[in-house]
């Protein structure tokens, strides 16, 4: 009887999982459906509105915007997180409490509610309508810092003080004792990271006025207000495919890597 109540249980929590994924992810299947599904005299698989999405609006270039905002604020968010990081585990110092609390303030504070400072400091730079405009606000995140100081406290002492007993300095020591144990942060913080720029749209859209450093979100958001497009949704589908499969593409390869990254990462008990 209770071996059959288990086996019960499990059934109608799965079930329950399936309806809820279900519900959740119904608007992306709905996408790829109407991207790649044939419309009026064509039946089947078809890449017509792809190509259709494309002609209507330069996604290409918006593509490449994006991949190079996404890149350089990955690789920007990460070295300056591996940095603080470090310092702000293995290192004390005055004031290092206050420095920590503002990095956990970035986490909490929304990042829109200091967008009329942001924009004017972009605009006296002379930074409107740039692809530097559109990544300066995000070059330093609070949670890569968190992230990364979360796994440099869990490296053992002793690991640090047996390396320099071999006689390495802290670069040394920083390079071959911490920096391999710091993987599933580096992960978890990609995820977060990428797939937040990737669908950025209030700020970009704010200080870009032409095609030259747009990313795709806004890029799609133009498509839907244009007027050829009107309410052909198989374009507009098109358009948000482009937006999403390269993300979905990642989640699908990486499903377990990325789900024992954050379970290792922000479990801080």
């Amino acid at each position: 009887m209770g071996v059959t109540w288990r086996a019960w249980r499990r059934g109608l929590e799965g079930g329950v999982l399936a309806a809820v994924a279900l519900i959740w992810g119904f608007p992306t299947l709905w996408v790829l459906y109407a991207t790649f599904a044939g419309t009026g005299h064509t039946s089947g698989f078809t890449l017509g509105n792809l190509a259709g999405a494309l002609q209507t609006a330069p996604f290409g270039e918006y593509t490449v915007n994006t991949i190079i905002i996404v890149g350089t604020l990955l690789l920007t968010q990460g070295i300056v997180g591996l940095i603080v990081g470090f310092i702000l585990a293995r290192y004390d110092f005055p004031g290092k409490s206050i420095v920590t609390a503002i990095f956990l303030l970035q986490i909490v504070v929304p990042v829109y509610a200091v967008l009329i400072q942001d924009y004017q400091i972009v605009q006296g730079l002379h930074l409107l309508n740039t692809r530097l405009g559109i990544m300066l606000p995000y070059a330093v995140s609070g949670i890569a810092v968190v992230a990364f100081r979360q796994a440099f406290r869990a490296v053992p002492r002793e690991l640090e003080e047996a390396a320099r007993l071999d006689g390495y300095d802290m670069l040394g020591v920083f390079r071959r004792v911490y920096l391999p144990r710091v993987g599933p942060a580096a992960i978890a913080f990609a995820v977060i990271s990428v797939t937040f720029h990737w669908t950025d749209f209030l700020w970009p859209l704010i200080v870009t006025n032409s095609d030259a450093a747009r990313p795709v979100v806004v890029g799609l958001a133009l498509l839907a207000e244009a007027s050829e497009s009107g309410l052909q949704w198989n374009l507009l589908a098109a358009g948000t495919a482009i937006v999403i499969i390269p993300v979905l593409i990642v989640f699908v390869v990486g499903t377990r890597r990325i789900l024992a990254a954050f379970t290792s990462t922000f479990d801080w008990r």
